[in-house]
């Protein structure tokens, strides 16, 4: 009788340990199949908690193992690794994930060791058949791994190559644009380089094609993110500096210029500068009530009715209304915590210098860059226009340790300043041709 009613309190200690378990079980199936779906599947810029600490994990252990380096050089060799990492990462992520959440309900619902049930979880998830349930309720749940299984490796098999043609798609442009703008690219020189090679007329064609560049990076890099850490094929080349390059072009090409053919300049300002805005919010930390599926978007602070001064000024007064206007509807979207995030509770000022803008701007009149508007004028515009972008843009070039060009900001180890060959300087050193004599009889 004693021995009975000694076993009565452990059978219940048992049930509910398997209870728990079982519920234990159900949440991390519901999070690892929400994190399949904001990942992957739903092309919205969903946060997901599980690929959140995944992606913070591995970007923490690149990012210390980095700061060992010395160089750039040094430090890329191992940020290059972040991106992909993080891909296998998080697929790997899915499906432990899975193997633990069926193994801990079949546990839960079977008197069977927890060992045995993740040998019978891993069994029918990977559709290997070596182990089954003798229950209806064991062979329920291993239909249901064995339909996941597949599914999530097909997933696996569609998710790469998008994964991989989107960075091929994106750095085709990079790639071109380091012959125009140098290596790493730098906006004036790209201009410089235009002057030199006759090709100014096809300033305003380049600026359209990354204006839609950028646009098209901010749709891919928020539906994917782990574009954002994917580097380039090589050391000085990157997207975030080449973007900030094309748009530093822009802005110094509206800034010197007379000319109301403008509209494709200030059209990848615009679009740069919420590339840059969405890409930095992307990249930086989250509330974990911004990961709660569904919940989210009432636990959240309510959006901002206005952004604070992000349109791009112009000579044109109609022209600087539409990108005001443009501005607040890109807003809408804006929460107050993000607004802070991205500075607007303060205001926005460059830390570029005007001695740096003035040793650019010899550089334009040394090679021939038509210049029309006073030093002073040129400054105050272009100072105005990239106050509206450069915050974003050093931040994200910070997180992601850039290559450290020209104009492009502090590293988070102290980095030299890397700059372009000098197209001006080569041409110093190249002689005329000696024209051949003709002699007269």
């Amino acid at each position: 009788m004693t021995s009975i009613l000694a076993s009565e309190p452990m059978a219940f200690a048992d049930m509910a340990s398997r209870s728990g378990i079982f519920t234990l079980g159900l949440f991390l199936a519901l999070t690892t199949f929400l994190s399949m779906m904001r990942t992957v599947i739903v092309p919205r810029p969903l946060k997901s908690s599980l690929t959140g600490l995944v992606m913070l994990a591995v970007y923490g252990a690149s990012r210390g193992i980095a700061a060992m380096r010395r160089t750039y050089r040094g430090r890329d060799k191992v940020m290059a690794w972040t991106g992909p990492v993080m891909i296998m990462s998080i697929l790997l992520a899915w499906l432990v994930g899975f193997l633990f959440a069926y193994a801990m309900l079949i546990y839960g619902i079977s008197g069977m060791p927890f060992g045995q049930a993740l040998r019978q979880s891993g069994s029918s998830l990977l559709t290997l058949g070596f182990a089954g349930g003798t229950g209806s309720e064991q062979t329920s749940i291993d239909f249901i791994a064995a339909t996941t299984g597949p599914i999530l490796i097909a997933m696996m098999i569609g998710y790469l190559p998008t994964i991989f043609q989107t960075y091929l798609d994106r750095e085709v442009l990079v790639t071109m644009f380091s012959t125009t703008a140098g290596e790493p690219s730098w906006g004036p020189e790209y201009l410089a380089r235009s002057s030199m090679a006759g090709t100014t007329s096809e300033i305003a064609s380049y600026f359209r094609q990354w204006s839609e560049w950028a646009a098209k990076l901010r749709l891919t890099h928020l539906t994917y993110p782990t574009l954002i850490y994917i580097r380039g094929s090589r050391a000085h080349q990157h997207y975030v500096t080449s973007l900030l390059a094309a748009m530093d072009a822009a802005a110094m090409h509206v800034s010197v210029s007379d000319t109301e053919e403008n509209s494709n300049a200030y059209r990848l300002l615009l679009q740069g500068s919420q590339t840059f805005e969405v890409l930095f919010l992307a990249a930086g930390p989250q509330k974990f009530t911004k990961r709660i599926p569904i919940l989210s978007d009432y636990l959240t602070s309510k959006s901002v009715p206005s952004r604070p001064a992000l349109d791009i000024p112009a000579w044109n007064n109609n022209r600087r209304s539409v990108h005001a206007a443009a501005a607040k509807d890109a807003a809408r979207g804006i929460t107050a915590a993000q607004a802070r995030q991205l500075g607007f509770d303060q205001a926005r000022v460059s830390t570029l210098t005007r001695e740096q803008f003035d040793h650019a701007l010899a550089m334009l009149k040394q090679a021939h860059v038509p210049i029309v508007r006073s030093d002073d004028d040129a400054w105050e515009m272009f100072s105005e226009i990239r106050k509206q972008y450069e915050y974003p843009a050093y931040g994200l070039a910070y997180k992601l340790d850039a290559v450290p060009a020209p104009w492009s900001g502090p590293r988070f180890k102290k980095t030299p300043v890397e700059y372009p060959t000098s197209v001006v300087e080569v041409r110093a050193t190249i002689t005329e041709p000696q024209q051949p004599t003709t002699e007269h009889q």
